[in-house]
């Protein structure tokens, strides 16, 4: 759920609303085993669910909300085609001419990756592992040769 985290805070700190104004959550949430092996760690599965964002009695634009919230997931969830999650919704109450309480729904999707630690809190398959956003990877720094053969 980093990416609901990620963006409540960031809808927290752009609009400095207070805390007790804005709930967050993870609603319908699905967990897919995929058991990739990734070099340095695995992929043990796959967690997609609805985070659904509650702002009471915001006084800003209405605009300036949903265009906050489709800039944010451009920059940090890129591959939501890719992956066909569902558009954001928003529902919108009018409290007075001033304020409004909004409710913010966003499909999410995130792998859940371990790599091994001998103190990891996680037991599966024979050894010890941690949750980790992201499994190091190997990257190249030369090519020695591409020397092969094409058939056909």
């Amino acid at each position: 759920m980093r990416k609901l985290q990620a963006l409540t805070a960031y809808i927290m700190e752009v609009t400095d609303l207070p805390r007790e104004n804005v709930q967050s959550f993870a609603d319908k949430g699905e967990l897919t085993p995929t058991g990739r092996d990734l070099g340095h760690g695995i992929e043990l599965g796959v967690f997609k669910y609805d985070a659904v964002i509650q702002i009471e009695n915001y006084p800003g634009d209405g605009h300036a909300m949903l265009a906050l919230l489709l800039g944010w997931l451009c920059d940090h969830d890129p591959d939501r085609e890719l992956n066909e999650l569902a558009e954001p919704e928003v529902d919108a109450d009018l409290n007075d001419d001033r304020t409004v309480d909004l409710e913010i729904a966003v499909e999410f999707e995130e792998p859940l990756c371990l790599v091994p630690d001998d103190d990891g809190e996680i037991r599966f398959n024979g050894r010890r592992w941690r949750v980790v956003g992201d499994v190091p990877v190997d990257v190249a720094e030369k090519l020695e040769s591409l020397d092969g053969r094409a058939d056909g």
